[in-house]
């Protein structure tokens, strides 16, 4: 089951889409380190991340 992300900080419209949760969490990880110049914590992570049905 596909995961996506939309990072909800600022105007930023940053959003992933992948099959491995995996690489949606190191690369949420990279774009909030890069980009906002901070961390994400985990919980936080997990609350952005959903499971999406593909039709």
């Amino acid at each position: 089951m596909p995961y996506q992300f939309d990072c909800s900080e600022g105007s930023c419209q940053f959003m992933i889409r992948s099959s491995s949760g995996d690489e949606v969490e190191r690369l949420v990880r990279a774009h909030v380190r890069m980009t906002h110049g901070g961390r994400i914590d985990s919980a936080d992570l997990e609350r952005g991340m959903e499971r999406i049905e593909l039709t």
